[in-house]
């Protein structure tokens, strides 16, 4: 069983740590990079590419972005940063391109809904029910996914963020949470009814999102005491 995720997350901190510089000096590079890429995809597809490469680079490449776990992996890259302590030198660095990298990451899902929804989500508005069960969940939560990451994404580039209230932006970003919410729920759709050969991944994503809860909770809850404390020192 080939852990994708895992790879996929590896492969994301080495980008996101090794081009750091680069991402925050020229990120309209990499968002062209990331569209490059899904219409790769959609031609390596297309062209029938995939029936006659060898089965090695669909395995352990393609199968990256098709799956999806590589715009997931930067999510969750995105997602740890907001959760962990700022004053860490790491993610201190990482906090400085986590718009890019939710910008990337989202660019990069939409050639995943792409590839799948051509077929996916056609036959939800046309004929649903001839659909699998799990097949017509996923491909709802995918649009649900869909209708939030897009104004996520646009309110992500700095030029649109200066333009909204801090109040404003922070209110809808909020929609993140349950975006990532979204992302789990659709992962076990689909993995929990083949549970005999995806239990791995059922327990690394649900470790991945349940070490996210815990840490985003707790900052949570130390940010609020913080503020309370200094209510009450100040009353």
């Amino acid at each position: 069983m080939y852990p994708y995720i895992l790879v996929s997350i590896a492969l994301a901190l080495l980008f996101a740590v090794s081009c750091h510089g680069a991402i925050r000096k020229r990120p309209g590079a990499f968002y062209a990079l990331a569209i490059l890429l899904v219409v790769g995809e959609v031609l390596y597809y297309s062209l029938g590419l995939r029936a006659t490469a060898p089965q090695w680079v669909n395995t352990y490449i393609v199968n990256l972005f098709t799956r999806g776990t590589l715009p997931t992996a930067l999510f969750m890259v995105v997602m740890y940063v907001g959760a962990l302590d700022h004053r860490r030198p790491l993610v201190r660095k990482l906090l400085a391109i986590r718009g890019p990298l939710s910008i990337m990451a989202c660019i990069l899902t939409l050639g995943h809904n792409l590839m799948y929804g051509i077929r996916h989500f056609v036959m939800l508005f046309v004929a649903p029910e001839t659909m699998r069960p799990t097949t017509l969940v996923a491909a709802i939560l995918s649009l649900l996914m869909i209708l939030l990451m897009i104004p996520l994404m646009v309110t992500s580039f700095s030029r649109v963020r200066r333009r909204m209230s801090a109040a404003s932006w922070k209110r809808l970003q909020r929609l993140a949470y349950l975006f990532f919410g979204l992302i789990y729920a659709h992962v076990m759709v689909l993995f929990v009814p083949q549970f005999s050969h995806k239990y791995l991944d059922i327990i690394l994503y649900t470790a991945i999102f349940g070490g996210y809860l815990v840490l985003r909770v707790s900052k949570a809850l130390k940010v609020y005491e913080q503020k309370k404390a200094s209510y009450l020192r100040c009353a």
